[in-house]
């Protein structure tokens, strides 16, 4: 028995040297939570929110902007299912051990596209990819109008005419075909390399104070337009910047239309 304490000592003391000579994950510039993904980004399940604990909060100070539907972190939500939707991996929460620029398109009557820019040792690829439609939109379900004023005998003609229209097939196939949900475009998935000089072009339009950028812009209160929304991967840490609509000459919309511009992506309608 004697023996065996002895190396049960022997084999701690081992243990404690291994974890002093082992990085900890303590200076890590990224939460590590396990809740939200496991260390390759892959998210924890469906409801899985994409980016900084803190955004999944945001209230809004403008008490205009808190009583409509598109504050900021409902947007995020939204943009966090799409990214869910495409297979996505979180990026906000692990350092994946490479560089990522991600930029997700959200347009109002075009679909969704996810452009990856990742540079791994040598290696810089642009991987582009689209949705066949916006994910996690509302329901589109019969909608019938009946006047206040109507009369009893107007009712009745109105319903009966409603349900004969909601039994016409080309009707309920529409139906089905605007609730199908959210699927990848797969057929037109695209990766490709992306040349030093077009690395360093899009880092110097990038960094032109992008991490100095709040998260958020001001609210445009608009319910057309695009979300357009750009993050950066890197191991000192994580930053994203989200607008509606920017301005085209704004640095930060110029810089996703550059990854746009070098992608299969770039004759998407840009609005």
């Amino acid at each position: 028995m004697r023996y065996c304490y002895l190396f049960l000592l022997y084999g701690l003391g081992l243990c404690a040297l291994a974890s002093c000579s082992s990085p900890t994950t303590s200076s890590s510039a990224y939460p590590q939570n396990s809740a939200v993904s496991d260390a390759l980004g892959h998210p924890r399940d469906s409801t899985t929110f994409y980016f900084p604990a803190a955004d999944s909060s945001y209230t809004p100070l403008d008490p205009i902007e808190a009583q409509i539907e598109s504050i900021p972190h409902s947007r995020l939500r939204f943009s966090s299912c799409n990214l869910l939707h495409f297979g996505a991996p979180v990026l906000s929460n692990y350092y994946t051990g490479q560089d990522v620029y991600r930029f997700l398109w959200l347009r109002s009557f075009h679909r969704p596209v996810l452009l990856t820019l990742t540079r791994q040792a040598h290696e810089v690829t642009l991987r582009t990819q689209f949705l066949s439609k916006p994910a996690c939109g509302p329901k589109m379900p019969p909608i019938q109008f009946i006047p206040p004023d109507a009369t009893a005998a107007q009712k009745k003609k109105l319903q009966a005419d409603f349900n004969r229209h909601l039994a016409d097939p080309a009707v309920q196939r529409e139906m089905a075909e605007a609730n199908k949900p959210a699927t990848r475009v797969i057929a037109e998935e695209t990766v490709q390399g992306v040349s030093s000089e077009q690395w360093q072009h899009f880092e110097q339009v990038f960094k032109n104070g992008f991490h100095h950028l709040p998260a958020y812009g001001s609210n445009t209160r608009m319910n057309d337009g695009a979300y357009w929304l750009l993050e950066a991967h890197q191991a000192d840490g994580y930053h994203m910047v989200f607008r509606h609509s920017p301005a085209k000459t704004d640095d930060f919309r110029r810089a996703c239309e550059y990854l746009l511009d070098i992608s299969s992506a770039r004759n998407e309608e840009r609005y």
